[in-house]
């Protein structure tokens, strides 16, 4: 049985739609499929018309109990769900949310991750594919699919963000890898395309610059019959059999079929030494992810909990390497550290530029950014002086929509535990503390 995890920390990214129509596909072409669901909200079962409150057993039945052999063929009747010839779902409920919590079960036991591999090993001969839905963050209930998994499958959609967010997902599988101890196969799989936009096209080939053959050549867009079908309770070769929606998932299959995946390999030992969790690291942070994996690698999981326009992605885009963009904040005054800092943006960002943060106790409407006559192309920027002499997290309010400063890579937890870009005013006179757009992604 080829088991296949589909895992991104970002929300909204396609993964359940990714996992029931790819499944959905596989089974029409012959393949016996077993989906399992290991995300609380259960999207799965609604995805496939199935309903939660008849579910008798499910994935935290599988966790907290795994069998001791195979299932024939009644036990595996009794434990799952047949929603198309040949495709089974193992579906979840909300008792799944318990289990990473004290008491839940599964954080108390000796091998809570690999209670998954143990539970779908009773599936092994009677499967040819697994495909594993997992929950949009990095804790015990993702690394038990992980550590289940032959390969990983990760849904981008074409959008800034959320590309910026793929090199952060293909980070954190490269330090999975050095806590597994081996290899993790992954592929990226853009979704939701819309390629008759010119920034979709722009950032699909910035995927594939980056992660080269580890992208699907073959995206699936966003048709109006996958969202039908999802709303139907059906996967889209059920609804739309003959439709290019279809046909994207036929396409998307055979690539994984016939296609190697690309390889992550673990980082070196002395490379992995301050980032990588311990063996014993889940017994020293409550059996989740190590802390310095989550600090290191999962800053903008809730990134979708803040709204970025397509207008500021193409600006962004325009502002790219090699372009003109001054730094994002650059202190002006002070020494060894005291003094102000200067919030720099383009004025093209929109009609009100305004920025809130922990300098001004996070008021809704922010201060607003005026223009720059002594910056470079100071008639085409705006900007704002804040005290300096220590971290300093904020958001930028445009045309009063909040929103992270697209310019700087580094995002923390704001007071509200939504994100916030962060800066350190902690520098010399005159230094550069955050980003332009040639610098993003480099330490200040």
């Amino acid at each position: 049985m080829r088991t296949i995890s589909i895992v991104n920390q970002k929300g909204g990214c396609g993964k359940t739609t990714t996992a029931v129509n790819l499944a959905a596909v596989l089974a029409a072409q012959g393949r016996r499929v077993l989906l399992v669901d290991l995300d609380p909200q259960s999207h799965c079962a609604a995805a496939l018309g199935v309903p939660e409150d008849e579910i008798e057993y499910s994935t935290i039945d599988l966790l907290l109990d795994p069998p001791s052999g195979q299932f024939d063929a009644s036990q595996i009747g009794s434990r799952t769900w047949e929603v198309a010839y040949g495709l089974r779902l193992l579906p979840s409920t909300v008792r799944l949310a318990r289990a990473e919590a004290p008491g839940g079960g599964l954080m108390e036991a000796g091998d809570r991750d690999r209670r998954l591999k143990r539970g779908l090993d009773a599936f092994s001969e009677t499967m040819d594919y697994c495909l594993i839905d997992c929950p949009p963050t990095i804790g015990m209930l993702t690394f038990n699919a992980l550590r289940a998994a032959d390969e990983v499958v990760v849904p981008v959609e074409t959008g800034f963000l959320a590309t910026r967010g793929a090199q952060r997902q293909w980070s954190t599988l490269r330090a999975m890898a050095a806590r597994i101890g081996r290899p993790v196969l992954a592929r990226i799989v853009p979704n939701l395309l819309h390629d008759e936009r010119s920034l979709d096209r722009d950032l699909l080939e910035a995927l594939r610059s980056h992660f080269g053959t580890g992208v699907s050549p073959h995206p699936v867009r966003d048709h109006l019959d996958i969202r039908e079908a999802t709303a139907f309770g059906r996967a889209v070769i059920e609804h739309a059999p003959e439709s290019e929606a279809t046909r994207d998932y036929q396409r998307l299959a055979a690539w994984l079929e016939t296609d190697s995946a690309a390889v992550i390999e673990p980082p070196a030992p002395a490379e992995s030494e301050e980032s990588s969790p311990s063996s014993d690291a889940s017994a020293t942070t409550g059996g989740t992810v190590a802390e310095s994996t989550v600090a290191e690698l999962g800053d903008v999981s809730g990134i979708r909990g803040v709204e970025v326009s397509s207008r500021v992605a193409e600006l962004v885009q325009r502002l790219g390497p090699g372009r003109s963009n001054p730094a994002t904040a650059v202190q002006v005054s002070g020494d060894g550290g005291a003094g102000r800092i200067r919030i720099v943006q383009p004025a093209a960002l929109g009609d009100c530029i305004a920025i809130t943060g922990d300098f001004n106790q996070w008021h809704e409407s922010g201060l607003l950014l005026g223009s720059l006559a002594d910056h470079a192309e100071g008639e085409e920027w705006v900007g704002i002086e804040i005290p300096g002499g220590t971290e300093v997290r904020y958001r930028l309010v445009v045309d009063g929509k909040t929103m992270l400063d697209p310019s700087n890579p580094r995002v923390v937890d704001g007071p509200d535990g939504r994100p916030a870009s962060v800066i350190d005013g902690l520098v010399g006179s005159a230094s550069r503390v955050g980003f332009s757009g040639a610098d993003a992604g480099k330490s200040a």
